[in-house]
């Protein structure tokens, strides 16, 4: 089982095991959560590719970087053993465990190589293929599969000194080779390494197997002079057969000299004396051919040359494996990341990844919806022209799309300033609809900061009602054989839009079936009884205030009237978390206004359920100016030792239920 294992920052000294998608970031809901300044809320995903892991980021402020190299955003980098991975002030390293790497995927094609096209550019030398229909005279073969750089039963000083210094100049290949994302470059790298390391060569050339035809195409080809008297470089096309047919190196020696060669005068003009030719294989794939020629009677090639030159080609088959698949997670990113920007990522998945049909009809499903609205948008739209409305709505959606992905809901589609999502449809999720009513307060606190933003451009702010529903309905594609599209139909999906219809700003509402199951974890009002269209008979629906969080505090959505300790309104906020230990609760505040002089505070929760509003009073701990995300400044507060009405306590803990007794008629829109 692949994991993490964290050297330094906030969890040094843990391991995270790796399985499926990984979350990191500061937000409280990711996986790994690292509570670091320097890390972004939603900062990095690692997630899991058939046989391999990679990591993504995602857009984060500060980067991410594998072994000292910044990752491009929303570009996936596939994880090797012992991979150094540094986010904020946290040092991890990546180890597999058993997972295979990129570069071994057993799936590979067959005699293919996508990475090898043809580039004339990258070919000083045009690679011309002779027909001979006699054997080569082979002085020496090697298996590629098992390619040693020296022959073990020669154990001379001498040789034990040059194997050394090969096998440095084999590391630092390897080191060079997996550095290199681009085939072109990477078959410049390796002619480079070509000429450093045999300093008798004087050609040297690279063939790779074209993806569709299976033939071999030249890649690249040197010579050592900066000129060359010929720009051809003969090859034979037999001596090309035979290393592929047999998977082996091969050395030829003297070759102007060779009968088979007779009548062929550009290798007679072109001396010849010496050729090694290998195989790249990777995992039975075989990728391409490298040759390497002198034309040096003195200093023709030896037995430990051709080893050499077996374990740079396997060097290098792995590096064009490498690049291989990086090209391919590429460009199916480009394609995901694309197809996102229309249809929801997890429509994107299930598509590529062969978990929805590509077919009309649906299938029974058991969810949670949400519905959410923007309260009196008319208006607001009426004061603004056509490309600001469109300007503002897609901040707003930037801002709330962001929320529902990483309580891990599917966006489902906008409809003008409407968003619908849902849990437990395209993804397994057994919280779903802890999840959703979740996302729904934080959508509420983000619009908060947004509000701010929006009032110190001088604009009028937001304000969203949001409803959810869970129960049965169907899922499935809808339309034409030639247009169609995924999509929830049901009794139930159409409820989850009647409820959020009726909350006002603020507002969280949910049905009975969503508080049934997270009445333990939420502190809520039930409200009276109502009739909605397509109902027979009313149903009963409760106004979220509170979450209780993974680490026992209360995430809230209450907003507040600050008054000064006589009674006096000194402006409004909204208690966004509330922290309680065996010594005493902290209650958190956020407000435009300034620092309050006082050491004490007032105040009331402004509450549409509740006809009269409750009030606490607490001693100011701290006050502080904080700057958010939009560089947009406000007024953060923590109130202790508190007191005040049991009807504001209530809201503050976990598992507690006050009733409304207000009619819906007092409670419109607002």
């Amino acid at each position: 089982m692949a994991y993490l294992e964290i050297k330094e920052g906030p969890l040094a000294g843990t391991h995270l095991t790796l399985e499926g998608k990984i979350t990191i970031g500061r937000h409280s809901g990711c996986i790994l959560h690292l509570n670091d300044a320097s890390v972004s809320r939603h900062h990095a995903e690692i997630w899991q590719k058939d046989t391999y892991f990679a990591l993504v980021d995602l857009g984060s402020a500060n980067g991410s970087f594998v072994n000292g190299e910044q990752l491009h955003r929303l570009v996936p980098r596939p994880l090797y053993d012992n991979d150094e991975i540094i986010l904020g002030n946290s040092r991890l390293f990546f180890h597999a465990q058993g997972q295979q790497p990129p570069g071994n995927d057993h799936h590979s094609r067959q005699h293919t190589a996508s990475t090898a096209s043809p580039r004339t550019s990258n070919l000083s030398l045009s690679v011309v293929m002779t027909g001979d229909d006699h054997q080569p005279l082979v002085n020496a073969t090697i298996d590629a599969s098992r390619a040693l750089l020296f022959d073990p039963s020669n154990d001379a000083p001498e040789q034990l000194l040059v194997t050394i210094q090969r096998l440095q100049a084999m590391v630092q290949i390897a080191n060079d080779l997996g550095t290199v994302l681009k085939p072109d470059a990477l078959a410049e790298r390796i002619m480079s390494s070509i000429f450093d390391i045999f300093p008798h060569a004087d050609r040297a050339f690279i063939m790779a197997c074209d993806s569709t035809t299976q033939e071999l195409k030249p890649l690249a080809a040197r010579s050592r002079a900066t000129t060359s008297e010929c720009g051809e470089f003969p090859v034979s096309s037999t001596v090309l057969q035979t290393v592929i047919r047999e998977r082996q190196s091969i050395l030829l020696s003297d070759a102007s000299s060779d009968e088979r060669f007779a009548g062929q005068q550009s290798i007679v003009n072109l001396s010849i004396r010496s050729l090694m030719c290998a195989p790249f294989i990777c995992k039975d794939e075989l990728l391409g051919v490298i040759g390497v020629d002198t034309m040096s009677r003195q200093k023709a090639f030896s037995t430990d040359d051709l080893s050499m030159l077996t374990g740079i080609a396997s060097q290098a088959a792995i590096a064009f494996k490498n690049v291989d698949l990086y090209s391919a997670v590429e460009n199916e990113t480009q394609i995901r990341t694309q197809l996102s920007r229309y249809l929801s990522r997890d429509v994107v998945e299930g598509i590529i990844g062969g978990t929805i049909p590509l077919r009309l009809g649906g299938e029974k499903k058991w969810g949670t919806i949400l519905f959410c609205d923007i309260v009196g948008f008319t208006s607001i739209a009426e004061n603004l022209s056509a490309l600001d409305v469109v300007e503002k709505l897609n901040r707003y959606y930037s801002l709330v799309t962001e929320i529902i992905t990483s309580n891990h809901g599917t966006l489902h589609k906008f409809g003008g300033d409407m968003i619908m999502a849902f849990w437990n449809v395209m993804v397994a999720d057994d919280r779903a609809c802890y999840n959703a009513v979740r996302c729904g307060l934080e959508m509420q606190n983000a619009i908060f900061y947004f509000g701010i933003q929006l009032e110190n451009e001088g604009q009028r702010p937001l304000h969203l009602g949001i409803g959810c529903n869970t129960g049965e309905f169907a899922g499935g594609n809808i339309g034409g054989a030639n247009r169609m599209e995924y999509t929830v139909i049901g009794d139930n999906v159409n409820l989850a839009q009647r409820i959020e219809s009726l909350a006002s700003r603020w507002q969280v509402l949910i049905a009975e079936e969503t508080f049934d199951t997270v009445k333990n974890f939420c502190s809520a009002i039930r409200m009276q009884p109502v009739l909605v269209k397509g109902k027979i008979h009313p149903i009963t629906v409760y106004s979220v205030r509170g979450m209780l969080l993974h680490d026992e505090s209360m995430l809230l959505t209450i907003p507040l009237i600050i008054m000064t300790p006589e009674g006096t309104i000194s402006g409004s906020g909204l208690a966004t978390l509330c922290n309680t230990s065996e010594h005493d609760t902290e209650l958190h505040i956020v407000s435009m206004a300034t620092i309050p002089p006082w050491t004490t505070l007032l105040v009331q929760f402004d509450l549409p359920e509740l006809s009269v509003a409750p009030r606490i009073t607490g001693t100011i701990s701290a006050a502080f100016r904080r700057t958010s995300e939009h560089k947009t400044a406000y007024t953060h507060i923590v109130l202790t030792e508190l007191t005040g009405d049991a009807a504001a306590f209530m809201l503050l803990r976990a598992g507690a239920c006050g009733e409304s007794r207000k009619n819906w008629g007092d409670m419109k829109r607002h």
